[in-house]
C-alpha cells in the first residue's frame, strides 16, 4: 500500500511511492490540477454533498408552498415550477449521479490493487466537469436575481416537449449545456472505470475474484451510463434545435413526432435509476459482510441477480409510456417489469442471509446499510404495482408516482450513499466522525424518510376527485388534501434537519474530529476475510463453509475455527458462523452488538 499522511487541514496527502508533495502543487493548486484519484474522489464527495444540500433546500422551500391549497407565501406558478425543476435536476444529476463517483474514483484502484486509474487527467476532467456543469445549470438563479435573465429553467427534470421547447429565455439554453457537460463527465468517467478494471487490475485478479464493490463500481454502473446517456443526448440535441433553431423534431405540424422525447427520454430515465443506485448495491454488499462479521452469503448469485438487473433495466423503459397507446406490447414491458424484483429479491436474501445469526455492529454504515434493504423493499413493492398496465394508467400523473420515485432515488441510491461515507470518510479524510451525531442522522432518515415517501403514495391514491397530481403548484380543485400535505410536510421537515446533521458532521469532524484512518481495523483484522480497500492485495472472496447453511449453523457440522480463515473441504470461512465455535466473550448468536 502507498504511503499516507494527513495534511494541516484534515485531508489526507495520498502519495503513490512518496513520502511528501515537494515537487506537487500544494493548496488550491493541489485541487485544480491534480490527476490524484484519492483527490479527484475528495472532489466528488464535498460537490456532491454541497449540491446535495441546495437541492433538500429546494425541497424545504415547495414543501412550505403545499402547505396551503392556493398559491404559496414564496413563489408564483411558474417560480414553483422553476424550483421543483431546479430540486429534481439538481439531485439526480448532481448528487445521486456522483455520490458512485466518490467512490469509484477513490477506491476502485484500491480494489484492484493499482496506484492509479487508466486515464488520470480524463479522471480530473470528468470531476470538474461536475462543478461547471453545476455552475451552467443554476446560473439563470443568479441572473434572475440580478434581474439580467428571467426565470430559471422551468420545464421539469423531464423537459417534456412542447413546454421546454417553446421557452423563450436563456434557462433553456442553460439547461441544454449543463446537461452536455454533465453527460460528457459521466461517459468519460465510465470509460475510464471500465478500462481500469478490465485492464490494470493486479494479474492474479480474477473476475471472479473481485470485491462486489469493483463489480458494482467498474462494471455495472459503467455499462447502464455508456447505454443510457447516448439517449438523452441526441433527445437534449433535438430539444435544443428545435428551441433555437425552429426544427420540427416534436412537431406534428412539420412532420415530427410527438412522443418521440417520451421515447428517447425513458431509454434514458429508466436505466438512470438503477445507474444511480448500482454502485450502493454493491457497496453494501461490502459493508454488510464486514458488520456482521460473516463473508457474503451467495456471492456469485448477487453478482449473477444484479447482472439480471442492469440488462433487464434497459427492457423496461416502456412501462413509463402506458398512457400513449402502446396497444398489446405494453404486456412484454409488464413481463420484464416484474421480473426485476425477483432479480432484487435474490440481492435481498442474500444480504439478508448474510446477516442471519451474524455478530452485527450496529455502527452508522450498518444501519444506513439496513435502511437501505428496506427501502428497497418499498421501492420494489411499488414498483410491482405500478408494472400492472390498468393501475399505472390510474396513477400515471399522481402523487404515488413521486412517492415511488423517491422512494427508489433516496431510499436506495442516497440512503446507500451515507452508508457508503460514513465506512470510508475516515479514510478519505484522516478524521473520525461523531459516532453519536451518526446515529442521530440513520435514526431519524430510517424512520422519518419512509413516513414521507408512504404519504406521497397515500396522496396519489384518493379518488379521481381528490388524487394529488404531480407538477401541480396547487390543489384548490381538491382542499381536503391539506391535512396529508400538512404531515408530508412536517415529516419532511424532520427529514432536512437530519440532512442539516449530516453535513455538519462531516464539516466539524473535517477539523476536529479525532484523527483515524481505519476506525474498523479492530473488527476487519479478526475477521478473516481480507478486505482490499483496507488490507490491500492478496483478496480473494471468502464464502461460507460447504455445509448446508442451516444445517452448520445448528449443529455445528463443518464450521470453521472462531479465528478465521480455516478451510473446510477446501473452502475459506469466515470462523463466525458456528455458535459452538464462538469465543466466551462473543455476542450470544441472533442478539445485536449496538455499542460496539
Amino acid at each position: 500500500m502507498s504511503a499516507e499522511s494527513v495534511d494541516d487541514h484534515g485531508v489526507e496527502d495520498h502519495e503513490h511511492g512518496v513520502d511528501d508533495h515537494e515537487h506537487s502543487p500544494t493548496g488550491w493548486r493541489r485541487w485544480l490540477f491534480t490527476t490524484s484519484h484519492k483527490d479527484v474522489g475528495i472532489i466528488y464527495m464535498w460537490l456532491t454533498i454541497f449540491w446535495f444540500i441546495v437541492a433538500g433546500a429546494a425541497a424545504m422551500l415547495f414543501r412550505t408552498e403545499l402547505l396551503t391549497p392556493g398559491d404559496g407565501p414564496f413563489f408564483n406558478l411558474l417560480g414553483y415550477n422553476s424550483l421543483v425543476t431546479l430540486h429534481g435536476l439538481t439531485m439526480i444529476f448532481l448528487a445521486a449521479v456522483p455520490a458512485g463517483g466518490i467512490f469509484a474514483n477513490y477506491f476502485l484502484p484500491l480494489y484492484l490493487g493499482l496506484d492509479e486509474m487508466a486515464f488520470p487527467r480524463l479522471n480530473a476532467l470528468s470531476g470538474w466537469l461536475v462543478f461547471w456543469g453545476g455552475i451552467m445549470l443554476w446560473w439563470p438563479v443568479v441572473g434572475n436575481l440580478l434581474g439580467l435573465t428571467g426565470l430559471p429553467f422551468n420545464g421539469g427534470w423531464f423537459a417534456y416537449p412542447p413546454l421546454a421547447t417553446r421557452m423563450s429565455t436563456v434557462s433553456v439554453d442553460t439547461y441544454v449545456f449543463a446537461m452536455f457537460i454533465l453527460g460528457i463527465s459521466t461517459t468519460v468517467a465510465g470509460i475510464n472505470f471500465m478500462v481500469t478494471l478490465l485492464n490494470e487490475r493486479e494479474p492474479e485478479l480474477g473476475m471472479f475474484d473481485l470485491p462486489l464493490g469493483a463489480w458494482g463500481l467498474g462494471i455495472f454502473t459503467p455499462i447502464l451510463g455508456l447505454y443510457e446517456l447516448p439517449w438523452f443526448m441526441v433527445g437534449v440535441s433535438f430539444d435544443f434545435f428545435q428551441h433555437a433553431f425552429g426544427m420540427g423534431f416534436f412537431d406534428a405540424r412539420t412532420g415530427g413526432g410527438p412522443l418521440l422525447w417520451q421515447w428517447l427520454f425513458w431509454l434514458f430515465g429508466h436505466p438512470e435509476v438503477y445507474f444511480v443506485a448500482m454502485p450502493f448495491l454493491a457497496i453494501a454488499g461490502e459493508i454488510i459482510p464486514r458488520f456482521s462479521e460473516r463473508p457474503v452469503y451467495g456471492y456469485r448469485a448477487v453478482i449473477y441477480a444484479i447482472t439480471g438487473i442492469t440488462i433487464m433495466s434497459g427492457m423496461v423503459w416502456a412501462h413509463h409510456m402506458y398512457v400513449t397507446g402502446l396497444g398489446q406490447i405494453r404486456y412484454l414491458y409488464m413481463f420484464f417489469s416484474m421480473a426485476i424484483p425477483i432479480a432484487f429479491i435474490v440481492y435481498i436474501f442474500s444480504l439478508i442471509g448474510t446477516m442471519w445469526r451474524g455478530r452485527i455492529h450496529l455502527k452508522t454504515p450498518m444501519l444506513f446499510s439496513i435502511g437501505m434493504i428496506l427501502m428497497l423493499i418499498f421501492s420494489g413493492m411499488d414498483g410491482i404495482i405500478m408494472s400492472q398496465a390498468p393501475v399505472d394508467v390510474l396513477v400515471h400523473s399522481t402523487y404515488f408516482i413521486v412517492g415511488h420515485f423517491h422512494f427508489t432515488l433516496f431510499g436506495v441510491a442516497i440512503m446507500g450513499f451515507f452508508a457508503a461515507v460514513y465506512y470510508y470518510y475516515p479514510k478519505m479524510t484522516g478524521r473520525m466522525y461523531s459516532e453519536r451525531l451518526g446515529k442521530v442522522h440513520a435514526s431519524l432518515t430510517i424512520v422519518t424518510a419512509p413516513i414521507v415517501f408512504t404519504l406521497m403514495d397515500e396522496l396519489g391514491t384518493g379518488t379521481s376527485h381528490t388524487m394529488m397530481m404531480r407538477r401541480y403548484a396547487t390543489y384548490t380543485y381538491a382542499p381536503q388534501l391539506q391535512g396529508l400535505h400538512t404531515w408530508t410536510t412536517a415529516f419532511a421537515y424532520v427529514l432536512g434537519f437530519a440532512q442539516v446533521v449530516f453535513a455538519a458532521n462531516l464539516l466539524w469532524s473535517l477539523r476536529y474530529g479525532e484523527r483515524n484512518e481505519n476506525p474498523w481495523a479492530d473488527l476487519l483484522d479478526g475477521q478473516g476475510m481480507p478486505s482490499p480497500e483496507w488490507n490491500g492485495l492478496p483478496y480473494k472472496p471468502p464464502t461460507p463453509s460447504v455445509v448446508p447453511f442451516r444445517q452448520g449453523v445448528a449443529d455445528g457440522a463443518g464450521s470453521a475455527e472462531a479465528d478465521g480463515g480455516v478451510e473446510t473441504d477446501g473452502v475459506e470461512t469466515d470462523g463466525g458462523v458456528s455458535d459452538t465455535d464462538a469465543p466466551d466473550e462473543a455476542v450470544p448468536d441472533g442478539e445485536v452488538n449496538a455499542d460496539e
